[in-house]
């Protein structure tokens, strides 16, 4: 904004203050030229209003003191900022009448000399604007500069929340999407303890309500307003500022000159994750196909971590679903509408979505795992709901552990798994042995197969779990 003793020192020698001095601080939002009685109606308000006064002409007395009071009120009513009288035309000199009504009111009074036109005060007034807005567009243009350094930085994120904060001198804090850590940044330190998490949680809300939702929240330490970033096609997240209400116009710029380069970094990093994902699936179906000498020398020049030397083959059918959760750990592969995962044998079965369906099977060295990933893949396709069946192929399948297992579930599940392996899957001889009815036992095997994982007819499970069984002494109990 330009304040009025800027102006009355730039318009020198056209614009003379005359009640009071030194002037006081008072704003203007431009200069107006009327000689209307009432021009109030074609103002905004903070105005310098410039007239010859003729609505004081030809008044004497009384009658000049009342209309002078009754017009300075009109201009302070509409917000005008102060009052410049141009001498000669109407006036030599300021009526007393007008001095006395402007001090009443507290209204600041400038005179224009003879000489002076208006137009002078009009052009000092402009070019004080046109400086201000060079001076505010170097400064803008310094700040997106700093930004677009930021957006360099390996740890982008945090120097551009930084950076933003600086120029907006309160907190602000980026949430992303998915699991990836926000980025916070305050003048002042740290934000207040917990409101981090509070506008994470907030963002979720606002999230799940509807895309592209921007929303103002209380909080302890004052009001805080949360927009979106988006580069378009996705939600990157949201940038949470410390303060409510519009922006100013330089402000903005710096905004969503922040926002621009998060959504930016985002949409790189979605891209460079698809095209690893790619890449990796390009490992994993040379491995399927038998070429895992190929996929090792591919990996190699990727620059990715080594193939093992044993893995896990596991075959999700469930694509949408699997759309929603995390991606598994290892080489993803999506084929014929169904995910293929292979993972390094490091425990004794693969880390795979909690809830969906499939098969997996191993360990098994990698040069051997097309010889099974056909098998797997018709085995999930029929896979129940929410089960995962293990293909009985592998090293060692873990039948201690299975038992381990067994045991330690309250169902009466060891001893009916141990009847139902002698009997060869028979429910009606399983259930004489246990003294139960053959639906008992169809109910605890399905009980069974699904705490292991397993297909407990897969005969290779059958075998190992069974000997595993005929190790360890324990008495079958009849209900």
């Amino acid at each position: 904004m330009i304040s009025l003793a800027r102006l009355v020192e730039a318009a020198k020698p056209d614009l003379v203050p005359y009640w009071p001095v030194p002037l006081p601080l008072v704003e203007l939002t431009g200069v107006h030229v009327s000689e209307l009685e009432d021009p109030t109606v074609f103002l905004y308000g903070g105005e310098l209003l410039l007239t010859v006064g003729l609505q004081l002409s030809g008044l004497d007395g009384d009658a000049r003191a009342n209309a002078a009071r009754d017009y300075v009120q009109r201009l302070v009513d509409g917000g005008v900022a102060a009052l410049g009288l141009g001498l000669g035309s109407g006036h030599a000199m300021v009526p007393d009448e007008l001095r006395a009504a402007c001090m009443e009111a507290g209204l600041p009074l400038l005179t224009v000399p003879r000489e002076s036109p208006f137009l002078a005060v009009s052009r000092a007034y402009w070019e004080l604007v046109r400086q201000g807005g060079e001076a505010e567009l170097t400064a803008l243009l310094g700040l997106q500069v700093a930004l677009t350094r930021a957006a360099a930085e390996r740890d982008a994120e945090p120097e551009i929340v930084r950076e933003l904060s600086r120029a907006l001198g309160t907190w602000v804090a980026y949430l992303p999407e998915g699991d990836r850590t926000p980025s916070s940044a305050a003048n002042d330190g740290e934000l207040p303890a917990g409101l981090l998490a509070e506008l994470v949680r907030e963002a979720g809300r606002l999230r799940n309500a509807r895309r592209g939702a921007t929303g103002n929240i209380q909080l302890a330490s004052g009001t805080a307003s949360l927009y979106p970033v988006s580069d378009g096609g996705a939600t990157s997240g949201y940038l949470a500022l410390g303060r409510s209400g519009q922006l100013g116009a330089a402000e903005r710029h710096l905004f969503l000159t922040a926002s621009t380069l998060l959504a930016a970094r985002a949409a790189g990093q979605r891209r460079a994750a698809a095209e690893r994902r790619r890449a990796e699936g390009m490992l994993a179906a040379l491995v399927l196909e038998g070429h895992d000498d190929a996929a090792r020398l591919l990996a190699k020049q990727m620059e990715s971590d080594p193939l093992p030397e044993t893995a896990f083959v596991a075959v999700l059918p469930d694509l949408e679903e699997l759309a929603t959760q995390p991606q598994p750990d290892g080489l993803v592969l999506e084929r014929s509408g169904v995910m293929f995962v292979l993972q390094a044998a490091t425990g004794p079965a693969p880390k795979l979505p909690k809830g969906c369906r499939g098969a997996w099977g191993g360990p098994m060295p990698l040069r051997r795992l097309h010889e099974i990933g056909a098998q797997i893949a018709e085995i999930a396709a029929s896979a129940p709901p929410g089960q995962l069946i293990r293909v009985g192929h592998g090293l060692d399948l873990p039948a201690d552990e299975w038992v381990d297992e067994l045991m330690a579930h309250p169902g009466h599940l060891l001893e009916t798994v141990r009847a139902y392996l002698a009997h060869r899957g028979q429910w009606e001889a399983a259930g004489r042995e246990l003294g139960v009815h053959r639906n008992s036992v169809r109910y605890r095997i399905a009980q069974a197969k699904e705490l292991l994982g397993v297909d407990l007819d897969d005969p290779d499970v059958a075998a190992q779990l069974w000997l595993a069984l005929r190790g360890r002494t324990q008495t079958p109990s009849k209900e």
